[in-house]
């Protein structure tokens, strides 16, 4: 089963609402520049509302190690989503597994080495528009990466919402979609009957795929 990451929370009634419709994972974006940025305080208060078993994710694109760590420490996060380039000090730095981010634009991005691909908890495809990486709300060319050769977990973002959830499911078959703008009443507030549709559309599509 496609398993769902909300991110962009900032707001811990939306983090028990998506935990509570079926969400793997829960995403709270550190980005500086981000219309979705939480700080260390609100990351915490975040965290607590997380139910079990749901991973808590970090979005990062060019903060520090040092920040890293206190993000994973006071948010309690168990990945850290990366929106640069992998290299090598990544993983060696970071205290927790790496979702690496592959940015897909008028091209598609390189992916990582195999080897430190191999080292990663998944490889998530995203949406890159001019100097943004991640969180642009926009759909990219799904046929730039037709057919991915990955050995770790797909996650598949990038414009996503409750009508087009099906049809990502049906061309990438990943591992996780993920959602943020597409599920929102505004930047950050997240819509109560998207979040339900859009559960709702990615049941529907695996019932099908079977």
């Amino acid at each position: 089963m496609t398993e769902v990451k909300i991110c962009g929370l900032t707001r811990p009634k939306d983090v028990r609402m998506a935990c509570a419709l079926g969400a793997r994972y829960v995403g709270f974006v550190f980005a500086a520049g981000s219309l979705r940025r939480v700080n260390l305080e609100r990351a915490r208060e975040l965290s607590e509302a997380v139910s079990g078993g749901v991973a808590r994710v970090g979005v990062f694109v060019d903060e520090d190690y040092s920040f890293i760590s206190d993000a994973v420490r006071e948010a309690q996060l168990d990945f850290v989503q990366i929106h640069r380039p992998l290299r090598a000090k990544d993983l060696d730095a970071i205290p927790a597994p790496i979702v690496a981010v592959t940015a897909i634009g008028e091209t598609a991005e390189r992916l990582p080495d195999e080897n430190l691909l191999a080292r990663c908890r998944a490889i998530l495809f995203d949406a890159v528009s001019g100097e943004t990486r991640g969180g642009t709300g926009r759909r990219f060319n799904w046929e730039l990466v037709a057919g991915p050769d990955v050995r770790i977990p797909l996650f598949v973002a990038g414009g996503l919402d409750p009508e087009n959830v099906g049809e990502a499911i049906h061309h990438f078959r990943p591992s996780a979609v993920d959602v943020s703008s597409g599920v929102e009443e505004r930047p950050g507030a997240k819509d109560p009957q998207k979040l339900a549709r859009f559960f709702a559309a990615v049941k529907e599509a695996d019932a099908h795929a079977l």
